[in-house]
């Protein structure tokens, strides 16, 4: 790449918000680089658990579930806690079902739709976010204007002069690509770089290091030397459920029998928190134990709900790895899990006494499976299962903050201008806790929007932006 080159938008990583960005603007004619840090494509999304959050679909009409606009977007903002931004939200809430219909055109296939953490009604559609990537990959590379350049890490962004744009990436070799039209920064979280974690989280150190391989922070650098505002990073939290050691080669291994009804137990067979509150919110829970460690228990009945090809939820599989414990009685299982026999009957004889008598759990007053929905039920047909679990940092949902064009902001809220973000690198949308499947469909809805706004504000006849299309749609 020479000093000379250039593109009409720059798009930094090659995720799922990347290739929504760059598919985006390819299909309006304008010339996309793609420019990615790694030596191969996918960022944190093929390692995802691959839960797309939709509602009002087809396939959620055909299984009997209820669900639209205006449910999605209470659920997103009670997961906020207050502090998920509201137009934000708006502007995916707007977008989501023609995302949807957008990937059923790319043959993508969904699994049996899930219930999941943050979820008022089952919205997870399911499906390999491997196989997603690589469809819309080979899209993009039939674009006669897009280009992909792997192993290209972006060392810094520069104006061309200093009243212009951020217009300019210097790559870790030296050399120097121009954006005649924006840049786009889709370059994933900080979940592998331990200065970032220890300088914004401090607190969940303990976790397992997971997420993408280049997931370094390397956009919030990029964009805070230019002044860049950042939004949630006092709520990044770790993901409960996850497999004791990181597994680099099959990196799904996140199972959460809790929203089927299990219950959570630390080393001491003890409950520590109700087990419907999203896995964030339980990764942070986790972390204050005993080696950092709990086991998810459960019976034949909760096992009976596995759905292969699912990662949270495929028992199966984590069963024939070895990874779940199985046995014939709470005794037996007590002796295999190592944790003390009375203690465990005691904790579940409780437990399932209240499910049967009150549906509610005395304890920690929980009644639902998963957020509000479902109903807690007893553990107590065999044989039974244990599976020992912590928590991991395999996303860092917070970052720079945006606005609804998803141009950044400065840490006065103006925008600074020839710079958007999409994806995990950004914060503002979830606020304090996270959906199931918000992160995917963010990605997408987001990434599209990042580059539907550079192409317009960069256009002299454009009046408004893509975000604000989608906040009028919201309104209407």
């Amino acid at each position: 790449m020479t000093a000379q080159a250039s593109a009409d938008l720059i798009i930094l990583g090659s995720g799922l918000a990347a290739h929504c960005a760059a598919l985006a603007g390819a299909s309006r004619g304008a010339e996309v680089l793609v420019l990615e840090k790694m030596h191969r494509i996918g960022g944190s999304t093929v390692m995802s658990g691959g839960s797309f959050a939709f509602a009002g679909t087809d396939l959620q009409r055909v299984a009997g579930i209820e669900d639209d606009n205006a449910r999605l977007r209470d659920d997103l903002m009670a997961n906020g806690g207050g502090d998920a931004d509201p137009a934000l939200i708006d502007v995916y809430v707007a977008r989501q079902l023609a995302e949807f219909e957008w990937l059923r055109r790319q043959d993508v296939q969904f699994g049996p739709i899930q219930l999941s953490s943050g979820q008022s009604v089952p919205r997870s559609h399911p499906a390999h976010p491997g196989r997603v990537l690589e469809r819309l990959h080979a899209s993009l590379l039939d674009q006669p204007t897009a280009r992909v350049r792997t192993g290209s890490p972006a060392a810094r962004l520069q104006r061309s002069s200093p009243d212009a744009p951020v217009d300019t990436v210097v790559l870790g070799d030296g050399s120097v690509v121009k954006a005649r039209r924006g840049i786009v920064i889709a370059t994933g979280g900080f979940s592998r770089s331990e200065e970032l974690l220890r300088l914004f989280v401090p607190d969940i150190r303990k976790a397992l290091r997971a997420g993408g391989l280049g997931n370094e922070g390397d956009g919030l650098k990029l964009a805070w030397e230019h002044g860049a505002g950042f939004a949630d990073l006092g709520h990044v939290k770790s993901t409960f459920g996850s497999w004791i050691e990181v597994d680099e080669v099959d990196p799904h291994t996140t199972l959460l029998p809790v929203y089927r009804g299990a219950i959570a137990v630390n080393l001491d067979a003890q409950r520590f928190i109700s087990e419907s509150h999203s896995y964030k919110t339980l990764g942070k829970a986790v972390l204050t134990q005993r080696n950092a460690r709990a086991w998810q228990i459960f019976d034949a009945s909760i096992m009976d709900g596995n759905v292969s090809g699912v990662p949270s939820f495929d028992f199966q599989t984590a069963l024939r790895k070895g990874r779940i414990i199985e046995a014939d009685s709470l005794a037996a299982l007590a002796e295999r899990t190592g944790l003390d026999a009375t203690a465990l009957a005691a904790t579940i004889e409780r437990y399932n006494h209240d499910a049967i008598h009150f549906g509610t759990d005395s304890v920690f007053g929980r009644s639902a499976l998963a957020h509000r929905s479902g109903r807690i039920v007893p553990i107590a047909r065999a044989p039974f299962y244990a599976y020992l679990c912590t928590a991991s940092i395999n996303s860092t949902y917070a970052g720079l903050r945006v606005d609804p064009s998803m141009a950044v902001l400065n840490v006065w809220s103006a925008p600074i201008a020839g710079l958007y973000a999409a994806g995990e690198v950004t914060g503002g949308f979830h606020g304090e806790a996270y959906m199931t499947g918000s992160s995917l469909v963010k990605a997408m809805v987001f990434g599209r929007v990042a580059a539907e706004s550079a192409l317009q504000s960069s256009d002299p006849d454009s009046a408004s932006s893509a975000a604000q299309d989608g906040a009028a749609a919201a309104v209407a």
